[in-house]
């Protein structure tokens, strides 16, 4: 009887085995997976170069790319401090991407950027920051809106702020009220 039944359990095992067969001729993907060669949860990152204040980024996920020099970071916060510890610049978006090398940076959804010494705020859904001009900028269709204290606002597109000089501008029709 056991050996009925034992025979019985490798015949439907041999039958199985032999009915099932792999598929020789898969093809493989073209596109190559791109794996960081860091990835940092809630982390907190610290650029900065001597000589400059640093600036502190924290973020949800941190993704570096050591052989194309990028950083892909989500749900992020930064700010850079003045000697005394005060902000001279703070802001957030949810998601940017950075060249590791220069600083230079895009910006993605829902950003803002704060300077404290000049008392206003950029808010944009997409912004490009070159790190050695300081310089940002947004596309020529994006709109950019800055609001200065006491709710003065001005909102425009093709927007490009420096950040040295405090002089902003933009390509196409701004609108708003600004008192001086």
């Amino acid at each position: 009887m056991r050996r009925g039944f034992l025979g019985m359990i490798l015949a439907s095992l041999i039958f199985l085995l032999s009915s099932c067969t792999m598929e020789s001729q898969v093809p493989l993907s073209s596109k190559a997976v791109d794996f960081p060669d860091i990835s940092l949860t809630e982390a907190t990152y610290v650029l900065g170069r001597s000589g400059e204040s640093k600036l502190t980024i924290i973020a949800d996920e941190i993704q570096i790319f050591e052989k194309t020099n990028r950083a892909k970071l989500t749900s992020l916060q930064f700010f850079q401090l003045d000697e005394e510890g005060g902000a001279l610049l703070s802001g957030l978006a949810d998601s940017a991407t950075v060249n590791t090398e220069t600083y230079d940076a895009q910006l993605f959804g829902n950003i803002l950027v704060t300077q404290k010494t000049e008392d206003f705020t950029i808010e944009a859904q997409q912004l490009l920051w070159l790190n050695d001009e300081q310089i940002l900028q947004s596309t020529e269709d994006s709109p950019v809106s800055i609001l200065f204290d006491g709710g003065q606002r001005l909102e425009g597109r093709g927007f490009k702020g420096n950040l040295k000089t405090s002089t902003f501008e933009f390509s196409s029709k701004a609108e708003g009220v600004l008192l001086k």
